[in-house]
């Protein structure tokens, strides 16, 4: 089915500019390919963010121990709870920006929303959009971070085979648009 190449296609790429994203924040991410483990014991955090045009609408989730957003934090280990949420917020933000960048190279333009977090014990995420959201996981310093890509795609949507050679097709990470 057209729907789920593009699917898996799409979930390839926000894989991408993820594991880009942590390894930038110096981590070695491996892919956690298999079933999801059981919520961690103690504190979690999990943040999202959703995206949309007339074709095409999503949300992509991470989750994991609080412990490990504190791993991936560019300051020191003396932040607060608040601070964690705020940087798990601005690293699913970053994701989804990076997701946004590049699906401009195959002629797919997103508005994104304002990232969310929550922070608690044994999360356990529940599906808004499909009964079976796409895994996106991390292991990272033997702790799991968790994805989740949840897609709706119209029918007729197609991403396009290769992106555009264009110079500047796609914004280069870190760029800012004022308008």
């Amino acid at each position: 089915m057209p729907g789920d190449s593009n699917q898996a296609r799409l979930a390839e790429i926000l894989y991408q500019c993820t594991f880009e994203l942590l390894t930038e924040l110096g981590a070695r991410p491996e892919r956690n390919a298999g079933v999801r483990q059981p919520p961690p014991t103690g504190e979690s955090i999990a943040a999202f963010s959703g995206f949309c045009n007339s074709e095409l609408r999503g949300s992509f989730t991470l989750e994991g121990p609080s412990k490990l957003f504190a791993r991936l934090h560019p300051i020191p280990p003396t932040m607060t709870p608040r601070d964690l949420t705020d940087w798990a917020c601005e690293m699913v933000n970053q994701s989804v920006g990076r997701f946004r960048n590049r699906l401009l190279a195959y002629g797919v333009s997103l508005v994104t929303s304002l990232p969310q977090s929550a922070l608690g014990e044994k999360m356990l995420l529940s599906s808004s959009l499909r009964p079976s959201p796409t895994p996106i996981s991390f292991a990272i310093d033997k702790m799991v971070l968790d994805g989740w890509l949840e897609l709706e795609i119209q029918a007729g949507f197609r991403l396009v085979e290769n992106p555009s050679d264009q110079a500047g097709a796609a914004l280069t990470e870190g760029s800012i648009v004022i308008f």
